[in-house]
């Protein structure tokens, strides 16, 4: 119909009428593009929202799964620090359960879990630029950064690191069942503290080991120190607000 009418003002030169039927047009086009624009933008918002949430939960269950795990291997590694002295005969005492038991598990640094679900959807649809925050992309940045050093990090560990149970069997014995993160585990370890002493190789793979599990409980920090700064983003953003702990 208004292409009819501009059609009709042409005909009959009345060029004011076409220049408000322009106007009409232009106008009409720009509110509907910006009607348009708006709706997207709205969607966007929700959509960023619902992952904002999503992640915000995802963090604080990957924090809850991740912490007894990080306890024990910080526990391995005081045990790890703390016979040292033992081993080198600076000081006169047995090795204890734990100790022991930290040896004969140094080897074992494979990572807690870092994965988030939210973040590998967002990442595999390329759709991590919907979180617009800047608190919020600039935590998550840093997260993925740390926990992609860390991985490679880890994997330079294993390639390193020795199975000294496998390989001191005379010096690390399997005793009886015992519990390891709160599980049956298949034993616990005897260790005999004046081979190990005697032995250089079997100190140069403690030494080995002893490095390599610090250089592990570092990583897992980092990277709980950058999970942590991405739940406090995550907080402000939400409005959420966390009780402080009872002195």
């Amino acid at each position: 119909m208004l292409l009819r009418r501009i059609t009709e003002h042409v005909k009959a030169q009345n060029w004011t009428a076409v220049a408000l039927d322009f106007v009409i047009v232009v106008v009409g086009v720009f509110v509907g593009l910006q009607v348009q624009e708006w709706a997207q933008e709205r969607g966007r918002r929700q959509i960023e929202a619902s992952y904002t949430a999503r992640l915000h939960e995802e963090v604080v269950d990957l924090q809850t799964v991740r912490a007894p795990l990080i306890e024990i291997r910080n526990r391995w590694q005081g045990s790890l620090d703390a016979v040292k002295p033992v081993l080198f005969g600076e000081v006169e005492r047995p090795i204890t359960d734990n100790e022991c038991q930290a040896i004969a598990l140094s080897y074992v640094i494979s990572n807690p879990t870092d994965d988030l679900a939210s973040l590998i959807e967002l990442q595999s649809s390329g759709r991590l630029s919907l979180l617009q925050k800047e608190s919020i992309s600039k935590a998550l940045r840093s997260f993925l950064l740390t926990r992609a050093r860390a991985r490679d990090s880890g994997a330079g560990i294993a390639r390193s690191v020795k199975q000294l149970p496998s390989d001191y069997a005379p010096l690390i014995r399997v005793s009886s069942p015992s519990q390891i993160f709160g599980a049956p585990a298949p034993a616990s370890f005897v260790c005999d503290r004046d081979a190990m002493r005697t032995d250089p190789s079997f100190i140069n793979d403690y030494e080995i080991n002893q490095a390599n599990f610090a250089f592990h409980v570092r990583d897992n920090a980092r990277v709980s120190d950058s999970l942590a700064e991405l739940h406090r983003a995550l907080d402000e953003a939400l409005g959420v607000e966390h009780e402080e702990p009872a002195p």
